[in-house]
C-alpha cells in the first residue's frame, strides 16, 4: 500500500522518479506550478461563487462546493505527507481509507475540472471572473493531461522482467565470450597456490593459526 503514496503527484511523485533518463527544466517545475495552480483557481472559484451567491443565485453555492472539492484535492499530497509521518503501520484502516482517495488523479481529476469550467463558461451569470475561473480550470486540466503523459512514458521506460531474460544467441554467444576473457584475466591475476614443501613449519603454523 506504501507504494501508492510514492505515485502520482503525492509527496514523492512519480514525475520526480527518473528511470535513467535525465530530468529537464520543465518536468522539474510543472509539478510544482501544478499544485500552485490548484489552490490559486479554487481561491478564484471560491470568489466566483460568493460573488454569485450574494446576488442570490443558487448555483453561487454550487461553485463554492466546487472550489471545496478542487481545493481538497490539490492539497491531498500535503495531507498524504502528513500521514505518511504520523501512521506507521502499512495496514492500518486509515491509509487504507486514503488511498481510495488518492486514486482519483491525474487524468480523473483533468476531467473533472473540464466539467467544472463547462459549468462556468454556460452560468457565467454576467460576471467576468466565472469566464477567468473557467479557463483557470482548463489550463490546470491540461496540465493534469501533461502529468499523466509523463506517468505513462515514465511507466514504459521500466523494462519488463521478460525482456530482461530474453537474449538472441548472437547475444549469449558474445556473453560467454566476455565471461571467457574475464576469466583468462583474472586467472593470470591470481597468485599461485602456495604448497604445503614450500613453507617451513613455523609458517605452517602461523597461517593455521589466522
Amino acid at each position: 500500500m506504501r507504494d501508492m503514496f510514492k505515485t502520482a503527484v503525492y509527496g514523492v511523485c512519480e514525475e520526480q522518479m527518473v528511470y535513467g533518463e535525465e530530468s529537464t527544466t520543465f518536468w522539474e517545475y510543472i509539478l510544482p506550478f501544478t499544485r500552485f495552480w490548484g489552490v490559486f483557481s479554487a481561491v478564484v472559484l471560491c470568489g466566483v461563487g460568493v460573488d454569485i451567491a450574494l446576488h442570490n443565485h443558487g448555483i453561487g453555492i454550487f461553485y463554492i462546493v466546487c472550489a471545496g472539492i478542487v481545493f481538497f484535492l490539490e492539497i491531498t499530497w500535503v495531507i498524504t505527507l502528513f500521514l505518511q509521518l504520523c501512521v506507521r503501520n502499512e495496514y492500518s484502516t486509515c491509509l487504507y481509507c486514503w488511498s481510495k482517495v488518492l486514486w482519483f488523479r491525474l487524468w480523473k481529476r483533468s476531467l473533472l475540472y473540464v466539467v467544472f469550467a463547462m459549468v462556468l463558461f454556460l452560468r457565467p451569470h454576467r460576471l467576468w471572473l466565472s469566464i477567468v475561473a473557467g479557463l483557470q480550470l482548463s489550463v490546470l486540466s491540461m496540465l493534469y493531461l501533461i502529468l499523466t503523459y509523463r506517468a505513462c512514458k515514465k511507466t514504459k521506460m521500466i523494462p519488463s522482467p521478460r525482456l530482461l531474460n530474453s537474449h538472441s544467441p548472437s547475444q549469449e554467444d558474445n556473453f560467454d565470450n566476455k565471461y571467457e576473457e574475464i576469466g583468462d584475466v583474472l586467472d593470470d591475476t591470481l597468485p599461485t597456490p602456495l604448497l604445503n614443501d614450500n613453507l617451513s613449519e613455523l609458517e605452517q603454523d602461523t597461517i593455521l593459526e589466522i
